[in-house]
């Protein structure tokens, strides 16, 4: 991203530019605080491709507002008004003293300051986006992964279809009658309808479903666990089918 750093005074404003990465600052120019200043500024903002303002919070020896903070902020707003790209305020104390300091009283020292204000708003927005990485890699990392006892808490059973239909005015659910060996049958909705075009081809298979999960409504009835499955869409379908030997109820392990 390339950025516009500005290092706002009352005489003069500094403007530097970054490269196109956002990386590294470069003082450009100097320019006189008068009525050409702002749109003087959006044409280098539109010549050079800019991305992104930053400008200078000139701040006191306490890091609180000093007199120049509210025309730093009435400037801000009225560049805003004219230049439509992201405008973010940096922290500065005495930026343009210490360029004078070490490199002189210099036709670009405006300039100069700018590039440093600019160049400490990127490295910090560098040292934002890295650490934001970090925290999503760890992130990543702690939801591809569950603890055994989180595994535990999921009840998978082998349960018998007693009986399968389809659900008028769905073409995806059918509603399937399961039984767990639980003195009752379970009702359970599952949308694998497109991959059985009769489903009364399901009556009697032995597949493992997930029975502890909270009952769901659906199409106006109650669901009360999940068949488990793999593929779908493009890919094969199938249950997880068991044999016959299998004697229903049996909790997976």
């Amino acid at each position: 991203m390339k950025y516009l750093g500005i290092d706002y005074g009352e005489k003069r404003v500094g403007i530097a530019t970054s490269d196109v990465e956002g990386k590294v600052a470069f003082p450009k120019i100097v320019l006189e605080n008068n009525a050409d200043l702002i749109p003087a500024i959006s044409e280098i903002c539109q010549k050079e491709g800019v991305e992104a303002v930053v400008i200078g919070e000139s701040k006191d020896y306490q890091g609180g507002d000093n007199k120049i903070s509210p025309k730093i902020i009435s400037f801000k707003r009225d560049l805003s008004t004219v230049v439509k790209l992201p405008i973010s305020l940096e922290p500065e104390f005495m930026t343009s003293m210490q360029v004078e300091k070490t490199f002189g009283k210099t036709e670009m020292l405006d300039a100069s300051a700018a590039s440093i204000i600019l160049q400490t708003f990127m490295d910090k927005e560098k040292a934002r986006q890295e650490k934001k990485k970090l925290a999503e890699a760890e992130l990543v990392g702690k939801t591809d992964k569950i603890s055994y006892d989180d595994f535990k808490k999921v009840e998978i059973k082998i349960g018998k279809i007693l009986s399968a239909e389809k659900i008028a005015g769905s073409d995806k659910l059918l509603k399937l009658s399961v039984d767990f060996a639980e003195g009752a049958p379970r009702q359970i909705l599952s949308g694998i309808s497109k991959y059985f075009s009769e489903p009364s081809a399901l009556v009697g298979k032995k597949c493992a479903f997930v029975t502890n999960l909270e009952p769901k409504p659906l199409m106006g009835m109650e669901s009360n666990g999940m068949i488990l499955a793999v593929g779908g869409g493009d890919e094969p379908f199938s249950l997880f089918e068991v044999s016959d030997e299998i004697a229903t109820g049996v909790k997976a392990k």
